[in-house]
C-alpha cells in the first residue's frame, strides 16, 4: 500500500517533459474528490440527504450524537400509503406494512419504551390493532432496529425474521454498536436470506441480501398502494458508513458498494418507484409525511431514474470513503 506522503514523480507537459513532484496524498484527494463531486452530481437539489455519508471523508465534530438524536420530539405517526405506516421517531424509523392477514412490522426502534409509545400506541392512533401484528422483519443487528423487539414479543406472538449472518452476530455477544439506552438483543427467530420471499396473506415482500452496514443488512421490495396506484418500494436495509475504525471497514465499504450497483440493476427490472429508508435523515420521511396533506402526489413517489441517483450518491459517497481509508 502506498504510503499517502510518498512522492510519485511524473512527466510535466508544461515543463517541457520535466518531472515534477505530486504526492500520493494528493492523488488520494483528488481521487476523493472525484467520487464525491459524482455523488453530488447524481444527488442534485433532491436526493442532497443521502449526501450526508460525504461525511465519511470529512468527519464533522458538531454532529449531533446518537443519544442526542433519540431525545428528538417524535413526529405522529402517519399513513404514507393505503397500506404503509410510518410509527417511528425522527432519529430512526419503524415501518407497519398492513396486510389482509396481520401487521409485518419493519424495525423496532431503540428500546421497550419506544415499542410501546412509538408502535404499539402508535398503531392503535392509527386506527389499527397491535394485536394484529403477525411478522417483525429486522434489517440487521444493530441496537436502534431490534431494540423493541422483546417487548413486542411478549406482548404478541409474532415472528421475529432477521439474517443468520446477524442473527450469528447478536447471539455472539459482540455486538458492533451498543449503548445503554438500547434494547437487549432478542433470542435467535427465524432466519432469512437473498431470495426469500416472507408472505403474509396476499402480501409478498422480498428479501435482497445488501451487505456493508452489517455483514448479514437485508434490504426489502414490496408494493405499496396509493389511490388506486401500486408502486413497488424498496426499503434499503442499511445506509451509514458506520465502521469507525474497525479492522474489516474496507471489506464492509467494498461489500457495500457491490449491494448498491446490484440493487441499481434491480430497481431498474423491477421498476422501483419508492425508495425509503429506517433512518429519516436519509429518506427525509418526516419531511415528506409531514408534507402529504398539502400535495397532490404522493412525496414518496419518484421515478426509477431517481431511484437509481438516490444508490448512486451512496454508491459514489462509498467510493469516496474506501479511497479514503484505504491510505490511512
Amino acid at each position: 500500500m502506498t504510503n499517502p506522503h510518498d512522492t510519485i514523480l511524473h512527466g510535466c507537459p508544461c515543463c517541457n517533459g520535466g518531472q515534477h513532484a505530486v504526492t500520493a496524498a494528493a492523488m488520494k484527494n483528488d481521487l476523493v474528490a472525484r467520487h464525491l463531486d459524482a455523488a453530488k452530481k447524481a444527488a442534485g437539489s433532491d436526493l442532497t440527504a443521502y449526501f450526508k455519508l460525504a461525511d465519511a471523508t470529512h468527519p464533522d465534530a458538531s454532529a449531533p450524537t446518537i443519544e442526542e438524536m433519540m431525545k428528538w420530539p417524535a413526529p405522529n405517526p402517519t399513513k404514507a400509503f393505503d397500506n404503509l405506516y410510518f410509527i417511528g421517531s425522527r432519529w430512526v424509523s419503524a415501518w407497519a406494512l398492513v396486510t389482509d392477514a396481520g401487521i409485518i412490522i419493519i424495525d423496532t426502534m431503540d428500546n421497550d419504551e419506544e415499542a410501546e409509545h412509538l408502535i404499539e400506541r402508535g398503531l392503535r392512533n392509527l386506527g389499527l390493532d397491535p394485536a394484529d401484528i403477525r411478522i417483525i422483519l429486522v434489517t440487521h443487528g444493530h441496537g436502534d432496529h431490534y431494540g423493541g423487539v422483546n417487548y413486542l414479543t411478549s406482548r404478541y406472538p409474532a415472528r421475529v425474521l432477521m439474517s443468520a449472518i446477524d442473527w450469528e452476530m447478536v447471539a455472539s455477544g459482540e455486538l458492533e454498536f451498543d449503548f445503554p439506552s438500547w434494547g437487549r438483543p432478542p433470542k435467535q427467530g427465524e432466519s432469512i436470506d437473498d431470495g426469500d420471499i416472507v408472505s403474509l396473506g396476499s402480501t409478498d415482500v422480498n428479501v435482497l441480501l445488501t451487505p456493508g452496514h452489517t455483514r448479514g443488512t437485508v434490504s426489502l421490495q414490496f408494493n405499496v398502494h396509493d389511490k388506486g396506484q401500486t408502486y413497488r418500494a424498496l426499503l434499503w436495509g442499511g445506509t451509514a458508513f458506520n465502521f469507525g475504525n474497525r479492522p474489516d471497514r474496507i471489506e464492509r465499504l467494498s461489500q457495500y458498494i457491490d449491494s448498491t450497483e446490484r440493487a441499481k440493476v434491480i430497481v431498474r427490472d423491477t421498476d422501483v418507484r419508492v425508495f425509503i429508508s429506517n433512518h429519516s435523515l436519509f429518506d427525509q420521511a418526516v419531511d415528506k409525511l409531514e408534507s402529504l396533506p398539502h400535495q397532490t402526489t404522493n412525496p414518496f413517489v419518484m421515478s426509477a431514474s431517481d431511484v437509481v441517483r438516490a444508490l448512486t450518491v451512496m454508491e459514489e459517497c462509498a467510493r469516496a470513503a474506501l479511497v479514503y481509508w484505504e491510505n490511512s
